[in-house]
């Protein structure tokens, strides 16, 4: 059957991520489309809080998906700007703090490299910075020129001789920070595809940097609008439990409803998630989709300002906390600076943080949520070459972020590779 030549297929969407959303987009422009979502709220990673009391009520602040860049975000944006959503200019800074050296650093510029004033005298911390940048220009210089080896960035580090400090104390968080992995997690990224990321976002130099934006009035703007615009269903609180694939069409079961046919579906979960829905997968879905492990986030809107470093000029968009007793497959800890990252006008600062080992009190939780994360090894990488040549097989087609880098505009992409099938794009 060729589903370019189709029209009015009744089409089952599984998970209202951006990439969920994405191919709902693209498919009711000649389908009848269901988009099924098992939360409260659509939106997947696009998860924006409403302040809900206190002096800045009513203030909407991200806690998933945050920010963007025109460079590696072009799909992405287009979809924006057909859904009429703004985008508004921020800045992305990282920042590194121990508990148990003391040590703290941002990437701003001199003055918060070095926030502590002792650290221009001390040969060891202007190693360290030296260092730094000798890893990023060799990095650069290899991937240029394809001379990097198939090692993982641990294994690269140490072959380049690199200080220890260089590795725990900068690549290592910067990294763990950014695919909000542990350290251990982050030592097994490939180098190759380690170094492809950080040469696309401009992160192997000390200039070149892209312009940052945050979506205008909160990320949860572009998914209110999607839904706006949107012909199909879209039913939230809809847990699917089982996908049986017949040769006429799907069925789906759910835990708190009756079943549903439909023609064909598209599952745009996790990896793991999909896997596990499906009654009878292929060899071939087992492999591929069973390449991927995924770590679990706990997850804290809050007030507290003892998350970040003790030198506030320190502070940045980002920043790493390496505890005093941390373990290397222990959760990585990051905060995000949401008052800063979003430009918000409130009377207090708010903040988002990762797996904190020291406890927020209670009195300033505003929100915890559970989020998980695609965790990228050789295996993982191995399988996205062969990830879409599981579309179309038993009516079922597949799409997520881990079909790239675990980002927004990897989601986007890989929607469009679903569109691509039934003949519709952007």
């Amino acid at each position: 059957m060729d589903l370019k030549q189709q029209s009015n297929l009744n089409i089952a969407i599984i998970g209202s991520g951006i990439s969920g959303i994405c191919a709902a987009y693209l498919l009711q422009k000649r389908h009848r489309v269901t988009l099924f979502e098992k939360n409260d709220y659509f939106g997947g990673h696009t998860h924006t809080i409403i302040l809900p009391d206190g002096p800045d009520t009513g203030t909407p602040v991200d806690t998933g998906f945050i920010v963007l860049n025109e460079r590696t975000y072009p799909n992405f944006i287009k979809f924006l700007s057909l859904l009429g959503v703004e985008k508004c200019p921020t800045d992305m800074s990282f920042s590194y703090f121990c508990e148990r050296t003391g040590l703290c650093y941002a990437s701003q510029n001199l003055n918060s490299i070095f926030a502590q004033r002792a650290n221009i005298f001390k040969p060891k911390f202007l190693r360290f910075v030296y260092e730094m940048v000798r890893f990023l220009r060799i990095l650069r210089k290899e991937y240029r020129s394809n001379g990097l080896p198939a090692v993982t960035l641990s294994e690269y580090a140490r072959q380049k001789g690199l200080h220890s400090e260089v590795i725990d104390q900068f690549i290592i968080p910067m990294a763990a920070a950014i695919w909000s992995g542990s350290d251990f997690q982050i030592s097994r990224f490939p180098i190759r595809t380690f170094a492809q990321f950080y040469e696309n976002h401009g992160l192997l130099g000390v200039t070149g940097h892209p312009p940052w934006y945050f979506v205008k009035s909160g990320s949860h703007s572009y998914v209110n609008a999607f839904l706006e615009s949107f012909k199909g269903r879209a039913v939230k609180n809809s847990a699917v439990s089982r996908i049986s694939r017949k040769p006429d069409g799907i069925t789906l079961d759910f835990k708190n409803n009756s079943p549903q046919d439909f023609d064909v579906v598209v599952v745009a979960t996790h990896a793991d998630q999909a896997l596990k829905l499906l009654e009878t997968p292929s060899a071939r879905e087992k492999e591929l989709l069973g390449a991927w492990s995924y770590s679990k986030n706990k997850t804290f809107l809050h007030t507290d300002t003892s998350v970040m470093p003790p030198s506030k000029r320190a502070w940045a968009s980002w920043n790493y906390t390496r505890h005093k007793k941390s373990k290397p497959d222990a959760p990585v800890t990051v905060s995000y600076d949401m008052t800063h990252l979003q430009r918000l006008k409130t009377r207090q600062r708010y903040f988002v943080t990762l797996n904190p080992q020291n406890q927020i009190p209670q009195s300033h939780v505003i929100k915890e949520i559970n989020y998980t994360h695609p965790q990228y090894s050789f295996e993982a990488f191995r399988s996205q070459d062969k990830l879409p040549t599981l579309n179309g097989k038993n009516n079922t087609f597949f799409c997520g972020a881990y079909f790239g880098f675990g980002f927004h505009e990897d989601g986007v992409k890989s929607a469009l590779r679903v569109g691509k099938n039934f003949g519709v794009t952007l």
